[in-house]
């Protein structure tokens, strides 16, 4: 019943919004239009991931047609991304403080508990480091000519980049630490995303350490956590709407064979990035920790691989990924029964990955040259961000919003970034998912 007023409401939108066109009423025309697709989406019983899609091939498809002046809704893409951008500082403040103040049992086991997080934190840096490598390497979307269109010059001019300036590592490390060292409320105010992670990783730290006194704290910061993140979940309703406005005004305003082309250069760096990681990076971790080979290894978590990439979800491939190292790997409950749910949290080793290269890539089509200083920014806010990433849907648009912030990149970017998201989001599961098995292979076979 729901879909059929659904589908009835956005053909009568589509009916007046035609009619509207043809008269040259423009304005009253794409309202009529989005008040039909936002209706349809509130009440379809479509996932939010197909609506987003939906919104992108609409945006597309009314971009490429010039006399469809879709360019004149830009405005509801930037009402968008000022949504996303006021929750951020907040966010990443109660999101890193939290997840690392509520990690409880990694302290309470000691040495075993600091070794996992330290083992993750060690699988999430070779995974950045390898996308930093090869995005220097390929250079994704340099030299484009898409600086120059409009979509561009409006963002760039909108948001200056605060780190990308001509100053040696030296300069600039001591820029940073000024930065770093700013008081965290100012910080929050202003929105300034460095000294916010590094409060709030202190912060989580301290917490952890003080120990249970601290859990009303620790419940408090959770709380404020929860209520943030339903906040984001109403915006992010609104992202099918905000993303065909994003994407019809890039497609109307940017030559879309050059669209194609610098996207394809980005996949072809991500999924290469990935690919590394998963099997030769991760592999040789397990083979020099545990002595389990690549093909012992890849039969033990096959099935677990092949749900990950087919359901995009850490979190739902969980019970599949406890099974197949228990029986296949003979890693013993109590270690899984640790490990594996603590990296389903804080391990995010292809996010952390995407993260990096997309930070580079933007850099790279607005003509922006990121020096070694604002890459090692790039390095730690990736790794931090994905330990708290948001378990909503797209959750990517979110954390992607803060690491480009974090190097003054303009946000209206992600609207390039979200065409090709859910297609590289299945990668970036995948070695999310063996990540975690490799660590708790080597908690079970090394120290347990």
């Amino acid at each position: 019943m729901n879909d059929t007023r659904s589908l009835l409401g956005i053909a009568l939108g589509g009916v007046l919004f035609v009619a509207l066109l043809l008269a040259e009423r423009t304005a009253l025309a794409y309202t009529a239009f989005l008040a039909a697709f936002l209706l349809f989406c509130l009440t379809t019983r479509l996932s939010l991931n197909w609506q987003i899609l939906l919104g992108g091939t609409l945006g597309v498809v009314f971009g490429l047609f010039p006399e469809s002046q879709v360019a004149s809704v830009q405005v509801v893409g930037k009402l968008f991304i000022a949504m996303l951008k006021m929750l951020i500082a907040p966010m990443i403040l109660l999101a890193i403080a939290h997840a690392i103040g509520q990690m409880t049992a990694a302290r309470d086991l000691g040495r075993l508990g600091a070794r996992t997080v330290l083992l993750y934190m060690v699988t999430m840096a070779f995974a950045v480091a390898t996308g930093l490598v090869l995005v220097n390497l390929f250079q994704p979307g340099a030299n484009s000519e898409l600086r120059e269109t409009q979509f561009f010059q409006e963002a760039a001019s909108a948001e200056a980049p605060a780190l990308a300036h001509d100053l040696s590592l030296q300069e600039f490390l001591l820029q940073t630490v000024y930065q770093v060292l700013a008081n965290p409320f100012d910080s929050l105010a202003q929105g300034r995303i460095l000294p916010i992670v590094v409060f709030a990783v202190l912060l989580g730290v301290a917490l952890l350490q003080i120990g249970p006194s601290a859990r009303n704290v620790v419940d408090l910061l959770g709380a404020g956590y929860k209520a943030v993140m339903r906040i984001i979940a109403w915006f992010i309703r609104l992202a099918p709407v905000g993303i065909f406005a994003l994407i019809g005004h890039l497609v109307a305003t940017v030559p879309f064979e050059n669209l194609v082309k610098y996207l394809g250069e980005f996949v072809f760096v991500v999924i290469l990035g990935i690919l590394i990681h998963a099997f030769l990076t991760l592999p040789l971790v397990a083979r020099v920790l545990t002595g389990v080979g690549p093909g012992e290894l890849f039969r033990g978590i096959r099935e677990a691989l092949v749900v990950a990439f087919s359901t995009s979800s850490s979190a739902a491939t969980l019970p599949v990924t406890t099974r197949c190292i228990e029986e296949n790997l003979d890693v013993p409950p109590r270690v899984s029964s640790f490990v594996l749910p603590l990296g389903a949290t804080v391990n995010m080793d292809g996010t952390a990955l995407y993260e990096a290269v997309a930070a580079l890539f933007v850099a790279a089509l607005y003509g922006i040259d990121l020096g070694i200083g604002a890459q090692l920014v790039i390095f730690f806010v990736a790794m931090v961000t994905a330990i708290g990433a948001p378990g909503i849907p797209s959750a990517g648009m979110v954390t992607m919003v803060v690491v480009l912030e974090s190097v003054g990149l303009p946000v209206e970017a992600i609207g390039i970034l979200i065409t090709i998201d859910r297609f590289l989001d299945t990668f970036r599961t995948m070695a999310n998912v063996e990540g975690d098995a490799v660590v708790s292979l080597c908690i079970a076979r090394r120290w347990s």
